[in-house]
């Protein structure tokens, strides 16, 4: 070890022991436990570089999954933007179908009517052509 002096504090009567390390500087710890110390101070800073390493893979992590996570999103909006177009597009479609149906419903009570009345025109041409008729031979 080290050359130690000891020296006690009058108030507190605790012994402390100074001593002189192989460069020659004073330490007030022993040699073993400034060992230590000396040990777990490069510990610790072994700890804080592993958490350092830790931390930035994280934030690399967050930040990939922050872009995966903006990506299905947009791939959500998408799905319900093309839900609601095919929700929209069957919705025109019945309602094109009604139209066309109601189209459909008029043209034929158009078609009833002309025959009816194309029956009555029929029926009046007969008519006048059998009074014509009649009226010839009356005059003859």
């Amino acid at each position: 070890g080290w050359p130690s002096l000891s020296v006690m504090a009058t108030d507190e009567e605790k012994k402390v022991n100074i001593c002189f390390d192989d460069e020659s500087r004073i330490r007030v710890l022993s040699p073993e436990k400034f060992k230590h110390t000396e040990e777990l101070a490069e510990q610790c800073t072994a700890f804080v570089n592993k958490i350092e390493d830790f931390s930035g893979t994280v934030h690399v992590l967050v930040e990939v999954l922050d872009a995966q996570a903006k990506k299905i999103e947009l791939e959500k909006l998408k799905a319900i933007g093309q839900r609601n177009m095919v929700e929209s597009e069957t919705e025109n479609r019945a309602r094109r179908q009604l139209a066309l149906q109601s189209q459909i419903n008029e043209k034929m009570a158009e078609l009833d009517r002309y025959a009816k009345q194309y029956q009555s025109l029929a029926r009046v041409e007969a008519e006048q052509l059998a009074l014509i008729e009649k009226l010839s031979n009356n005059e003859t």
